[in-house]
């Protein structure tokens, strides 16, 4: 098992910024919680292994799950029975340098004034999660003539998303510059950008490749 493989960037991350409680780990499978997001993570070469691990810490409640071996993902959601199923590629960053700004954006890191606009843009994260990204300077406002056109941020476990587009002020480039102002950001910070893309969703898959990010080979798997 290689920790360091593109699947395995959200438990590389949470690792690295020690907020992971590791529930079990042997040379070849790890399973742990990230203490800030609250998901647990699995990465495990052996597909009947990480099915008897699952076993025996999945309780009732079905905790939302990372899995980054696609056989096990799809045998865990069967198995399991989650309904929230997400199959996605994931996207990374090595370059270390930024990819080149246009600069036709300012940008600012969004604060508790700017939630209202936040939560009436994106639906796809709770009020309480939303709340403590934004306490925790995790969304970065773009900005044309002291106009917001958008936000992006990082997830609580690590991974760049949320990103938004005022649906006036799409088809101008102005995702790709959230973009490249986020993975600016993440490098000067020490950590590699990565993010996960739905494995049908070609515009998005698009732009990540015109930014310069590597795709995995496989796929991980979100349920929820």
């Amino acid at each position: 098992m290689d920790l360091n493989a593109i699947e395995n960037l959200n438990i590389d991350r949470v690792l690295k910024r020690g907020t992971a409680e590791i529930i079990e780990k042997e040379s070849d499978s790890i399973l742990l919680r990230d203490t800030r997001s609250k998901v647990l993570m699995l990465a495990c070469d052996d597909v009947s292994k990480g099915m008897e691990i699952l076993e025996r810490n999945i309780s009732e409640s079905k905790p939302i799950i990372l899995i980054t071996n696609p056989e096990l993902g799809r045998m865990a959601a069967e198995k399991f029975g989650y309904e929230g199923i997400m199959e996605c590629y994931q996207m990374a960053y090595y370059s270390e340098e930024p990819p080149k700004s246009d600069n036709v954006l300012t940008y600012k890191t969004a604060t508790m004034d700017d939630y209202s606009f936040i939560a009436r843009e994106y639906e796809l994260v709770s009020e309480e999660e939303l709340k403590e990204l934004i306490e925790r300077g995790n969304i970065i406002m773009g900005y044309e003539d002291d106009n917001a056109i958008g936000f992006i941020g990082e997830h609580l476990e690590g991974s760049v998303g949320l990103l938004q587009v005022l649906s006036e002020h799409r088809r101008k480039g102005y995702g790709m510059e959230l973009e490249k102002e986020m993975i600016r950001r993440t490098i000067e910070r020490g950590d590699i950008p990565f993010g996960q893309v739905v494995v049908d969703n070609t515009a998005s898959l698009e732009l990540q490749n015109k930014l310069g990010l590597t795709k995995s080979e496989g796929t991980i798997f979100w349920m929820w």
